[in-house]
């Protein structure tokens, strides 16, 4: 059905009003190998939110999607909307982080190791000001919290930068 729709002009990064695209579904919940067709048919990685709707993934697919994405150049340093003002400041209340922060809160230590070891910013705040290890340690994820106090006092100029 995926491959009618691309064939008959569907577009895989067309969005709602919040950055929502067909290819944010995908990377939330579709089998790797659709993922990747996709992409092979025009998705793009800047555009959808991606690294947060595949942080979101519950199954060990997430870090194996994480990686492609951010291959695909998938921003891991933008705050949830920060490039779409209107949306940002709707969804502010809510809690608007980078991917780093919701890998952190969702407990994801393989991805949290993954985007840090990218250049994933730990001191990078929140829309309620926090950085990621604040999410951890609330959701009482010390290990990640641990990772996360040690790349806070490593000096950004040993972090690798995209």
């Amino acid at each position: 059905m995926v491959t009618w729709f691309l064939d008959h002009g569907a577009d895989p990064n067309a969005r709602c009003a919040w950055d929502f695209t067909p290819t944010s579904q995908a990377v939330f919940e579709a089998p790797f190998s659709l993922i990747t067709y996709i992409f092979s048919r025009g998705a793009d990685a800047q555009r959808g939110q991606l690294l947060q709707h595949a942080i979101h993934r519950n199954d060990p697919n997430a870090l194996t999607i994480v990686q492609l994405l951010v291959e695909r150049g998938a921003p891991i340093n933008e705050v949830k909307y920060e490039n779409e003002p209107n949306v940002y400041w709707e969804r502010e209340p809510f809690g608007l982080g980078t991917p780093l922060h919701r890998a952190a809160e969702l407990g994801k230590g393989d991805v949290v190791e993954y985007l840090l070891e990218q250049g994933a910013d730990p001191l990078k705040l929140d829309s309620r000001g926090e950085r990621p290890r604040f999410w951890a340690e609330k959701r009482g994820f010390i290990d990640i919290a641990r990772v996360l106090l040690e790349a806070e006092l490593t000096p950004s100029t040993i972090r690798p930068c995209l």
